[in-house]
């Protein structure tokens, strides 16, 4: 018979051998089961342009020097839109991540991201920053993720404002190479959102 402490030792290495046999026999069954299927990788959309289905303008920041054939961009450089022959391409994932200026490290940007009436303007790329992370939804919105802004476009050009559903303001196309300059597929009359 084993003497008190005997038996103390040999319950504790017991019970310490148990989670490490359970997790041999869960590995080697993982290992012996076969790969998963790989998934789809979801794709980047690189050097497309961004339209707005309210006045089928593209996103272009608003650089000093717009008469000059390149503008000048900066951190707070504004984002409106402009004829689509003319805008700049950005980088996009549908899904959430980062809405890169194409061959820059600028991300369009929403200020607080909180905030109804906000412009948008580019800003140095931190990737995960509340303010710079969309999400292209599969009807065609860009929204903050996490949020409940939307970007819009207004009559003085693109800011945020809350998400709405029927809202046309925030209805936005991704033009391929070749779409540029299409004219969105009409829609009932845009939703006005108000500015302060």
């Amino acid at each position: 018979m084993l003497s008190f402490p005997s038996r103390i030792h040999s319950y504790y290495r017991t019970i310490m051998l148990v989670p490490l046999f359970s997790f041999l026999a869960l590995s080697t069954l993982t290992l012996a089961s076969p790969l998963p299927k790989t998934q789809a990788l979801s794709k980047r959309y690189s050097g497309v342009k961004i339209q707005s289905y309210r006045n089928g303008l593209c996103l272009q920041p608003i650089g000093r020097g717009m008469g000059n054939s390149i503008p000048i961009i900066e951190n707070g450089t504004p984002v409106g839109t402009v004829d689509c022959s003319y805008a700049r391409t950005w980088d996009i994932n549908p899904g959430s991540g980062s809405v890169i200026l194409s061959g820059t490290n600028f991300a369009l940007d929403a200020g607080t991201g909180w905030e109804n009436n906000e412009r948008v303007k580019v800003w140095q790329s931190y990737p995960g920053l509340f303010q710079q992370t969309w999400y292209l939804t599969d009807d065609d919105r860009i929204a903050i993720t996490g949020g409940n802004q939307c970007l819009d476009e207004d009559y003085n050009g693109p800011q945020t404002y809350q998400c709405t559903t029927g809202n046309t303001n925030q209805v936005w196309y991704v033009l391929q190479e070749g779409d540029a300059g299409s004219t969105p597929v009409p829609l009932p009359s845009p939703v006005e959102t108000a500015t302060a």
